[in-house]
C-alpha cells in the first residue's frame, strides 16, 4: 500500500514553494481582475441609477400630488377663483405657501387661464374637468426651465370651477441632490434636439456626452463615452416624454487605487508566481478531485442514490474522510430503510385502529339504543295488548253503532301497528337458541328472490343470486331471511321512487376469509354520503311518513351484530346502493350439536 502523505504537510510544502518564487503572475491577474471588477461595478451602479430616477419621480410626483390636494382645499380659494379675484388667490398663495411644499404654485380659473403660474397645457385642463389630478414630467412650462406638475381640480356645488397645481422645477440644486443619491454626475436633456438644461458637467464633456449618446442605439445600458482627454461611463434613462436623465462617471476616477496597488505589489510579482501558480494548480488539482468526488457522492444521497462512487487519495485525511462518509452513508441507508419500514407499519395500524374505533362506537351506539329501545317496547307491549282488549269488547258491544264500530276497528288497527313494531324491536335483544343459529346463506337468497319476484305486487323486478358460499353463516335462517327481505324491499322502493325504471337487484355470494359476505345491489339512485352515518340509526328513514317508521335497516343491523357480523354501505359502488353483511361461519360446535339432534 503506498505511503500517505498529511493534509497540512501537503499544503505547507505548497505554500513555502509558492512563497520562494513569488506572486508576479497572480499580481497581474489580480490587477486585470480589479480593474474589470471596478469597471463592471461602475457600470451595475449606473445602470441602477434609472430604476432610483423613476422611484424618486414616483415618490415626488405623489407628494406634488398629494400637495395639490391639500391646496386645493384651502379655505376661500374656490370662491376667489369662481370671483376671478386674482389679488384673494395670490394673498391666499402667500398665507398657505407651506402646504407647496416647496413647490411653485399653479392656478387655473374655470376658463383655463392661469391666474398664478404659467400658463397650463389644454390636456391638463380636460383631464381635471373630468375629475382627474393629471400629472407631467419633465416638461417646459412658458419656456422656463423643466418641472414636474400635479393637478388637483376644484369644485363647487358639484360643477367645475378651476384648478390647482404644485410645480417642481428640475434645476441645479435637484440635479445636485440626485447626483449625490447615486453618487454620478447629471445631465439632464430636454427635446427632440437634446438641449441640455441642467448638468454638474463642465460645458466641454457635457457637450461631448450629448454628442456620443446620439450614436448609440441603446442608452439605457453603460457605455464608454469619449469626453477629450477623458472617458466617461455612461447611461440614459427617460425623464417624462420630452426629456432624459444621463448619469456619467468617470473613468479615471473609478480606476484611481489602481496605481497605488502596483506600487504596492509590482516588485514582488516579477519572477516567482508563474512557478506557484504551476505547483498549485497540480496540489489544488490532487486535493480536489477527491474532494469533488466526496462532493457528488454526498450530492447522489441527497437524491436518494447511495451508490456513487468515492473516491482514493494518498492525502491520509481525505483518505479517512472518504471511508468515514462510506460508513456514514451505508448505516443512513439502513436507518431509512428502517424507518420507512417503520412508517408503513404505523400507518397501516393507524388505519386499521381508525376503523376499529369508529366501527366501536357505531356499535356501542346501537347497542344502547338497542337496548333502550327494546326496553321501550317491552313497556309499550303490555298496555297495547290492554287497549286493544278494551277495544274489541267495545267493538263486540256497539253493533248498532256503526260510526263507533268503525272507529273502534280503526284504533284496533293501529293498536296492532304499534304491537308488530314493539315485537320488531324486542326481536333485536330476545335470545335465541343457538342451535338454531345455522342458515345456508345460498338457499335463503334464493326463497327470499323467489318471494320478492311472486305474485302480482311484484313490479317486474328482477332479482339475481350469484355464487355461491362452502360455509353455513352463524346465523338463524328466518332472521338472515328477514334481513335481506328488508334490503330487497328498500332496494325496490329506492328505484320506484326515483323513476329508474324496473328495478334490478343482485344477490352476490362469497367466502371472506372465515367469513360469509353477502352483497345486495341495486340499480337506484344510491345512498348519499351524507346519509351514511345515519342509515341505520332507529326511526330515520328517507320515506314518507305513509311508508315507514325507519325500524326496518335499524332491525337488520340488530340481528346481523347479534349473529357476530356487520351490516355496511359499500361507499366505493359508483351505481346504485350496495350493502354488504358479513356473518360469522357457523362453528363445528353448533354442527355437531345440531347434528346429535337430527
Amino acid at each position: 500500500m503506498p505511503a500517505r502523505l498529511t493534509l497540512q504537510r501537503a499544503l505547507l510544502g505548497t505554500i513555502a514553494l509558492a512563497l520562494l518564487v513569488g506572486i508576479v503572475p497572480a499580481g497581474i491577474a489580480l490587477d486585470r481582475t480589479l480593474v474589470s471588477a471596478l469597471l463592471a461595478k461602475a457600470r451595475t451602479d449606473l445602470e441602477m441609477a434609472p430604476g432610483v430616477l423613476a422611484d424618486r419621480t414616483a415618490s415626488r410626483i405623489d407628494m406634488l400630488r398629494m400637495h395639490a390636494a391639500d391646496f386645493a382645499r384651502v379655505p376661500g380659494l374656490a370662491e376667489a377663483i369662481v370671483r376671478g379675484d386674482a389679488a384673494t388667490v395670490k394673498q391666499l398663495v402667500d398665507k398657505n405657501r407651506a402646504l407647496l411644499g416647496g413647490g411653485e404654485p399653479l392656478i387655473v380659473d374655470s376658463a383655463g387661464h392661469s391666474l398664478v403660474g404659467p400658463s397650463p397645457r389644454s390636456d391638463w385642463i380636460d383631464q381635471t374637468r373630468r375629475g382627474g389630478a393629471p400629472v407631467a414630467v419633465g416638461v417646459k412650462v412658458d419656456s422656463s426651465a423643466i418641472v414636474n406638475v400635479a393637478l388637483a381640480p376644484i369644485q363647487t356645488g358639484g360643477r367645475w370651477t378651476g384648478a390647482v397645481g404644485v410645480l417642481e422645477p428640475i434645476d441645479d440644486r435637484a440635479a445636485d441632490a440626485l447626483a449625490r443619491l447615486t453618487r454620478s454626475d447629471i445631465t439632464v436633456l430636454v427635446g427632440p434636439g437634446d438641449s441640455i438644461s441642467v448638468t454638474t458637467l463642465d460645458t466641454a464633456q457635457a457637450s461631448a456626452l450629448r454628442r456620443g449618446l446620439s450614436t448609440m442605439h441603446d442608452s439605457a445600458r453603460a457605455h464608454d463615452v469619449q469626453a477629450g482627454n477623458h472617458t466617461l461611463i455612461a447611461v440614459a434613462a427617460p425623464l417624462g416624454q420630452s426629456s432624459r436623465v444621463v448619469f456619467s462617471r468617470a473613468r479615471d476616477a473609478e480606476l484611481a487605487v489602481v496605481p497605488q496597488l502596483h506600487q504596492v505589489a509590482g516588485v514582488s510579482a516579477l519572477v516567482a508566481l508563474g512557478v506557484a501558480l504551476l505547483l498549485g494548480a497540480w496540489m489544488s488539482a490532487r486535493v480536489s478531485r477527491p474532494a469533488r468526488e466526496l462532493s457528488n457522492a454526498a450530492s447522489a444521497m441527497a437524491r436518494g442514490s447511495f451508490d456513487a462512487p468515492l473516491p482514493t487519495s494518498r492525502i491520509d485525511e481525505l483518505a479517512r474522510v472518504a471511508e468515514q462518509f462510506a460508513e456514514m452513508r451505508a448505516t443512513l441507508a439502513r436507518q431509512m430503510a428502517e424507518l420507512r419500514e417503520g412508517n408503513d407499519a404505523l400507518a397501516e395500524r393507524n388505519a386499521r385502529l381508525v376503523t376499529l374505533q369508529a366501527d366501536l362506537m357505531q356499535r356501542d351506539r346501537l347497542a344502547a339504543t338497542g337496548r333502550l329501545v327494546a326496553n321501550l317496547a317491552h313497556e309499550i307491549r303490555n298496555p297495547v295488548a290492554n287497549l286493544r282488549n278494551l277495544l274489541e269488547l267495545i267493538r263486540r258491544r256497539t253493533t248498532n253503532d256503526q260510526q263507533v264500530h268503525d272507529y273502534a276497528e280503526l284504533a284496533i288497527d293501529e293498536l296492532l301497528r304499534m304491537h308488530e313494531l314493539a315485537e320488531q324491536m324486542l326481536d333485536l335483544n330476545r335470545p335465541r337458541d343457538p342451535k338454531s343459529q345455522r342458515a345456508d346463506a345460498l338457499t335463503v337468497a334464493r326463497e327470499v328472490a323467489r318471494l320478492a319476484t311472486a305474485g302480482a305486487g311484484s313490479d317486474g323486478i328482477e332479482i339475481a343470486v350469484s355464487g355461491e358460499s362452502s360455509r353455513a353463516g352463524a346465523i338463524a335462517p328466518d332472521a338472515l331471511k328477514q334481513v335481506l327481505l328488508n334490503l330487497v324491499q328498500n332496494a325496490r322502493e329506492a328505484v320506484t321512487q326515483a323513476g329508474k325504471g324496473v328495478p334490478r337487484i343482485t344477490i352476490e355470494l362469497r367466502d371472506k376469509d372465515d367469513d360469509v359476505s353477502i352483497r345486495v345491489s341495486d340499480n337506484g339512485p344510491g345512498v348519499p354520503e351524507e346519509l351514511r352515518a345515519r342509515i341505520f340509526d332507529p326511526f330515520f328513514t328517507t320515506k314518507s311518513a305513509v311508508d315507514g317508521v325507519g325500524l326496518g335497516l335499524f332491525v337488520a343491523e340488530g340481528l346481523i351484530r347479534s349473529a357476530g357480523g356487520r351490516l355496511l354501505v359499500d361507499g366505493s359502488s359508483s351505481a346504485g346502493a350496495t350493502f354488504v353483511i358479513e356473518l360469522p361461519a357457523a362453528s363445528a360446535s353448533i354442527e355437531q350439536s345440531q347434528t346429535a339432534t337430527a
